[in-house]
């Protein structure tokens, strides 16, 4: 079983690493092109001027920003850095600024795909369903539940898990076996998400992630102020290699560079950008379609630089003081606990202790707020079923992500870049014909 585990995870690594050099340009272009379309011509003919009613604010930015942001802002751009690393590029910065670069097409990808899914008034599965096909829409709703909860969920069950067994590892010298994390690490997690979940209060969930979600990017952003207060020396280096790192690319499949796939895949996994997220999270709110749109580019551009810079710049840091090694005594990628372990080593070197509990306060809160926002998307995606349905389902996957998290089943997250590629191609294509053939119906 282990082996033919062992062939899927290699293949769907294959399909995706040939896949992402043809759908980079498909995004960039195709994605650039509906954005302009958007909101040059169809947010004027279509849409009227509204003004940022902050009310309305906290419930999209809350559901967008707390599943956007979790463990991947963190394991997921080191193992996008040790990647690149591994593959030759010692100016591993250059993937903030080509990532950085992407966001500047990703960013107006988002704002439009929140405006036209307002001026349609239909979420992406509905309007996927009527502008392409209805089987798409139903492929859209089952890879992203896929996504939300095998991909991102398991994420966060395995980076609060990783950071668990690293701090009880290195601070406290306990050593907990796969059956002990399970029960003593995940397993509370999921009794938490199950409470909330099961008691039905739409007020207390709305609650929980903005409040979870609020002190986790503020205790983040005040660590990181520290952080570059004692390293402002640093600073001119860090940019001197990102430049370097640019100018000097380690070229992929097709002579795309590399740095490029993997940032632009970080801004896609965690701004989650073209997937219709965001679309689905302005739903919550009765805004006007501008409004909406707006409103979306918050969540994203706090995702990007926390998730990009932040971790890109503590990682840069900690490798040039040797506190954090991106690769291992054979060139190969290091391990998730080796990198995270890294990682936290150089925030308590610069920091201290505080760095420490910041870290890990963010790591919990972002990954039980990544959690519950898949369940949000479920039940927008599958509305039609009976609530307890969709909870018995949201549950059982969930229990599913955490066993198999800890246990090893890599497949399952290998499968993360292909879903992206998947439910991008599928929404932003939607959102093309809509902005080429449809829109003029919604003049006003």
């Amino acid at each position: 079983m282990e082996n033919i585990l062992l062939q899927l995870e290699h293949a769907i690594t294959a399909i995706s690493e040939a896949v992402w050099p043809v759908f980079i340009p498909f995004m960039l272009i195709v994605g650039a092109t509906m954005a302009i379309r958007s909101i040059f011509i169809i947010q004027k003919q279509a849409t009227t001027p509204s003004k940022l009613n902050m009310k309305n604010v906290i419930g999209p930015a809350s559901i967008s920003l707390g599943a956007m942001i979790g463990t991947g802002a963190i394991i997921g751009v080191l193992g996008a850095l040790s990647k690149l690393s591994a593959n030759g590029q010692p100016f591993i910065e250059s993937m903030a600024i080509w990532a950085l670069l992407g966001s500047a097409v990703m960013l107006p990808v988002s704002y439009s795909e929140t405006l036209n899914s307002k001026i349609m008034k239909k979420t992406p599965k509905e309007y996927i369903s009527s502008l392409l096909h209805p089987s798409l829409g139903k492929l859209y709703a089952v890879a992203f539940v896929a996504l939300a909860v095998f991909g991102f969920g398991g994420f966060q069950f395995s980076g609060i898990d990783s950071v668990a067994a690293t701090i009880l590892g290195e601070e406290f010298g306990i050593e907990l076996s796969l059956v002990q994390r399970y029960l003593f690490i995940v397993v509370p997690v999921i009794i938490v998400v199950a409470l909330l979940v099961l008691s039905k209060k739409h007020e207390l969930f709305m609650n929980a992630m903005t409040y979870m979600i609020g002190t986790a990017v503020v205790g983040y952003f005040i660590f990181f102020i520290m952080f570059v207060f004692k390293t402002s020396d640093y600073i001119p280096v860090f940019f001197d290699r990102m430049i370097q790192g640019l100018s000097n690319p380690v070229g992929a499949m097709f002579g795309v560079p590399l740095g490029l796939i993997l940032g632009m895949q970080k801004v896609l996994q965690t701004a989650e950008t073209g997937l219709g997220a965001l679309a689905m999270a302005a739903q919550e709110a009765d805004t006007e379609p501008r409004e909406a749109a707006m409103i979306s580019l918050l969540p994203t551009a706090v995702t990007v630089f926390v998730s990009i810079v932040v971790t890109s710049y503590i990682a840069s840091y900690g490798v040039n003081a040797g506190t954090l090694h991106l690769v291992d005594e054979t060139g190969a990628a290091a391990s998730t606990v080796q990198r995270l372990a890294g990682y936290f080593a150089t925030a308590e070197h610069v920091v201290g202790i505080f760095g420490l509990i910041v870290l890990s306060a963010f790591t919990v809160l972002s990954a039980l707020t990544t959690i519950l926002g898949s369940y949000y998307y479920m039940t927008k995606l599958f509305k039609q079923n009976p609530i307890n349905q969709n909870i018995a389902i949201y549950l059982a996957l969930v229990v599913l992500a955490g066993t198999l998290a800890v246990f090893g089943a890599n497949v399952v997250f290998e499968a993360v870049d292909l879903l992206l590629f998947v439910l991008c191609g599928i929404n932003v294509t939607a959102l093309a014909v809509f902005t080429f053939k449809h829109w003029e119906q919604f003049k006003k």
